[in-house]
């Protein structure tokens, strides 16, 4: 579901680090206001240098705003350790590991985990 959504925005116009984003909102219900996805504008690509997946610092925003600081700073360390054990978290690896798929693939595998993490957690 929250890949579906992610992959609608980013196909539409939101940068990668927007999309989560704006499909949280949808799937979550969390307010999602035009500055910060404006914020977001500055952190695509790596930052513009090729450095740390801006998905991933979306996901590790979305764990802020939907639970208390020491839940958020865990699920942040799961997120990067679930990815890292499969890919680099560099935006520049990435494009090269998964050529000619945009940043598609990474969206998708970056919101399953995303999405699992929330949910094993919202109830707590």
């Amino acid at each position: 579901m929250l890949k579906d959504r992610a992959l609608y925005y980013y196909k539409n116009g939101f940068n990668c680090s927007q999309c989560l984003l704006k499909a949280c909102e949808n799937v979550y219900g969390i307010p999602i206001s035009k500055q910060s996805l404006k914020l977001c504008t500055a952190i695509n690509n790596g930052f513009g240098i090729d450095n740390i997946c801006s998905v991933l610092i979306s996901g590790i925003m979305i764990f802020g705003l939907l639970f208390d600081e020491i839940t958020a700073k865990k699920l942040r360390l799961q997120l990067l350790t679930i990815f890292k054990s499969k890919h680099s978290l560099d935006c520049m690896s990435l494009k090269k590991e998964f050529a000619g798929k945009n940043c598609d693939a990474i969206i998708v595998e970056i919101s399953d985990i995303v999405e699992k993490l929330i949910n094993e957690n919202i109830a707590k």
